[in-house]
């Protein structure tokens, strides 16, 4: 494990460095960052029998949380706002943080165009945009990314563009996405990929929103660091009609090292996006192994699935807002590791994310 040192000393503050402001969660196992972070620690999980049926009349066990009066778009939307005002609570909470003054930027990162359900997250995305959803005027700046899990990379790039050119001090990121309901299971069901009676090597679907408040890094403030992001598109997929030689995360990972000016041998954990699926898993071991240095350890690896199901679009904000509660602790993981996502069609995304202490806390201050 990595000591925590200044910022001048270890990675240094560039104009690619944003910091974590505060996050908020609400997933199947917690409606609050703080919540679900002890059920994850904990290896929790929240799977049942839901009434998704097999072709052979067996329940399909998913992930979610205890509403069952609540479906589709009003549903996503009411754990949406969850994940926004435990952000939020948490920005006015903290002695760092500045006041959000004027609209707010929202980036939303949502599932691809190709998934099933397209009408439904487009109906969430409408009310979102038109600020009917939050009660909040939101900034011109605002956009919808339709990129998926993977798509983590390109809207940290598009927070970075934002914050460096002055537009605004803040931008949050918004990940949200559902795999329960009807199109999404039968679909999954057909393709043989979720974990029923009979296939082993499948994803229990869930539902998650995870919201994370953006701002360029100061030597001053300290926390948790994206220090490195970068993305790439792999051949293989998921079918078996192409395999996976990892060529697109192995370049995604090099290009996040080379970015936060790290090699391999300085993660002391990587936290994967591995479902269940063996594909993702050996794609990903195989990826890790291609850009390992000679004599380097092999660094622990956290997952997220086992306890919240696959989420999609978002399982990458979900796992900043988790790593925003669990670097902080003195028994977390080490203050240096990646995030490494994948999605069905090919993109490969990579985030460095670094614990460092502040100039303000070598002083004496704590955050």
């Amino acid at each position: 494990m990595v000591n925590p040192t200044t910022i001048p000393q270890t990675i240094g503050v560039t104009d690619k460095t944003l910091r974590i402001v505060a996050a908020g969660l609400c997933c199947a196992v917690g409606y609050t960052a703080q919540a679900a972070s002890c059920a994850l620690r904990a290896g929790m999980d929240h799977f049942q029998e839901s009434e998704f049926i097999t072709e052979n009349g067996d329940p399909v066990r998913v992930a979610r949380l205890p509403d069952t009066e609540t479906w589709g778009a009003q549903r996503q939307s009411r754990w949406m706002v969850h994940a926004v005002n435990d952000c939020l609570s948490q920005a006015t909470q903290r002695q760092s943080a500045t006041k959000i003054d004027g609209p707010l930027t929202v980036l939303l990162l949502s599932a691809e165009p190709s998934r099933p359900g397209v009408e439904e997250r487009s109906a969430i995305e409408a009310a979102l945009m038109g600020s009917n959803l939050l009660k909040l005027p939101l900034s011109n700046h605002s956009k919808v990314w339709h990129s998926g899990r993977a798509g983590l990379s390109a809207v940290l790039q598009g927070a970075h563009d934002l914050l460096i050119k002055g537009t605004c001090q803040q931008v949050m990121l918004l990940g949200f996405d559902s795999y329960l309901n009807a199109q999404t299971i039968n679909h999954y069901l057909q393709a043989e990929r979720l974990l029923v009676p009979g296939n082993r090597d499948g994803f229990i679907p869930g539902e998650a929103a995870a919201a994370v408040l953006l701002e360029l890094a100061t030597p001053e403030a300290g926390g948790v660091y994206i220090t490195g992001w970068g993305e790439a598109m792999e051949a293989g997929r998921p079918d078996g009609s192409v395999p996976s030689r990892a060529q697109g995360l192995s370049q995604a990972l090099r290009t996040a090292f080379r970015q936060a000016d790290i090699t391999c041998n300085d993660l002391d954990w990587r936290m994967s996006d591995q479902n269940g699926e063996g594909f993702f898993a050996g794609e990903a071991a195989n990826a890790v192994t291609r850009v390992a240095e000679n004599g380097g350890t092999v660094p622990m690896v956290y997952t997220t699935a086992d306890c919240v199901g696959e989420v999609g679009a978002a399982t990458g904000p979900l796992m900043l807002a988790w790593l925003n509660q669990l670097l902080h602790r003195e028994d977390g993981p080490g203050d240096c590791g990646v995030i490494h996502l994948a999605n069905d069609e090919g993109l490969r995304s990579a985030v460095v994310v670094q614990h460092v202490t502040g100039l303000a806390d070598t002083a004496g201050n704590p955050l």
